[in-house]
């Protein structure tokens, strides 16, 4: 998610957001307290979703060694450390594609 938008600033937007809805709906009447309460509520429930899409970061190289290269049985099946690595790479994007349509319901 950082290399398009910072989180920290999406996050600061939505709880700056939050808080001046929280003082409307305070200041306001019934029907501005009701609406003010769902577009809060969404706010929140937004927060919640963002820290869904956390993604760790992945050291690829080093997970390759200690999975295939360091194995005894894995390693003799490797015949050039090169390709390997490329197989390891392409899965691993088929991997975060895959799960990035199974978080948006696709």
């Amino acid at each position: 998610m950082e290399q398009y938008i910072s989180k920290s600033a999406l996050v600061a937007e939505i709880e700056r957001r939050i808080q001046e809805i929280t003082q409307t709906i305070s200041l306001g009447d019934k029907k501005i307290q009701k609406s003010g309460g769902n577009r809060r509520a969404e706010l929140v429930r937004f927060l919640s979703f963002l820290d869904t899409l956390e993604v760790k970061e992945v050291d690829l190289e080093s997970e390759y060694e200690n999975f295939v290269v360091d194995d005894p049985i894995l390693s003799r099946f490797i015949i050039n450390g090169k390709y390997g690595r490329l197989i390891a790479k392409h899965f691993f994007e088929l991997g975060m594609a895959v799960s990035n349509k199974a978080q948006k319901g696709e």
